[in-house]
């Protein structure tokens, strides 16, 4: 089934399927720019990792307890137990307490992006294509923190720098200032907007080209620039690409259109056409 969505399908944005849909759209997107840039430059796909941390206390009902005996205390020390993830009823000779609470870990992410290099001139990169995730547009976590950190850096290279931002929870991070963002947007006519794009040229230090769409409208085909001595730029078609993962992915069978779609809540105009538009493509009862 393909996208019912003119345009982005805000359902995508659930953290639950975020992760798989960054990197089906990294992946695409990778494809179809690779034959407009050969055989002089070469996208490649790159990634980092940073720890996603949560917050959540976790109850268990059922677990495995490790047999190994405690650690003997040293003279005047105490003993060291590992707290297990899970509690169990264990067939033992000797009942054990159960664990107050169980401490979880941060999880290690990977997150990918793109980098677009010149192989007339060594594998230099002349282009990072930012794909963002939530984890960098929560503050004060290491995902935020890495992206901001690589984005000065990309900056300060000289090196261009394209932010595709498709989630509308969140902070705002990309690397135009918010405020000259909200007031060239206004200036140019452009009304309400959920998901922007920013292109940055090195070749223009003081200039920033945005992409702003409503959630009603297609996905704009995006130019990406590309060395600085070379006049031609890519195009990457954003909506093309999405409607690829979306199919490819098979979203259609684990998406429930009934429910409303992932916070932040829609504005009751936007909400209304929403409906209508799954009710005409029959994924909500009439």
């Amino acid at each position: 089934m393909p996208n019912p969505f003119p345009g982005m399908n805000p359902y995508l944005e659930d953290r639950r399927y975020w992760r798989d849909v960054h990197w089906c759209l990294i992946t695409y997107a990778a494809e179809a720019l690779q034959p407009q840039v050969r055989p002089r430059y070469h996208v490649r796909i790159e990634e980092r990792v940073y720890v996603e941390p949560t917050d959540r206390p976790i109850y268990p009902d059922i677990s495995l307890i490790d047999r190994t005996p405690l650690t003997e205390p040293s003279s005047g020390g105490l003993a060291v137990a590992a707290v297990v993830l899970q509690k169990v009823a264990l067939e033992t000779e000797v009942e054990c307490d159960e664990p107050s609470t169980v401490v979880e870990l941060p999880e290690p992410v990977t997150k990918g992006f793109l980098e677009i290099v010149d192989m007339a001139h060594g594998g230099k990169v002349v282009t990072v294509i930012e794909l963002l995730s939530h984890a960098n547009k929560t503050p004060n976590t290491d995902g935020h923190r890495q992206y901001v950190q690589k984005q000065r850096e990309t900056l300060a290279a000289g090196v261009n720098l394209v932010e595709i931002d498709l989630l509308r929870d969140g902070a705002y991070v990309l690397a135009p200032p918010l405020e000259r963002v909200q007031v060239a947007l206004k200036k140019a006519g452009k009304g309400e907007w959920h998901y922007l794009v920013s292109i940055y040229r090195a070749a223009e230090p003081l200039r920033f080209y945005l992409y702003a769409v409503a959630l009603p409208q297609r996905l704009p085909r995006i130019f990406i620039p590309l060395a600085s001595d070379d006049r031609k730029a890519a195009v990457l078609d954003l909506q093309a690409v999405l409607n690829r993962c979306y199919e490819a992915g098979a979203y259609d069978d684990v998406l429930d259109y009934r429910q409303n779609p992932p916070p932040p809540e829609l504005s009751p105009a936007l909400m209304e056409w929403l409906d209508k538009l799954l009710k005409e493509k029959g994924l909500r009862p009439r």
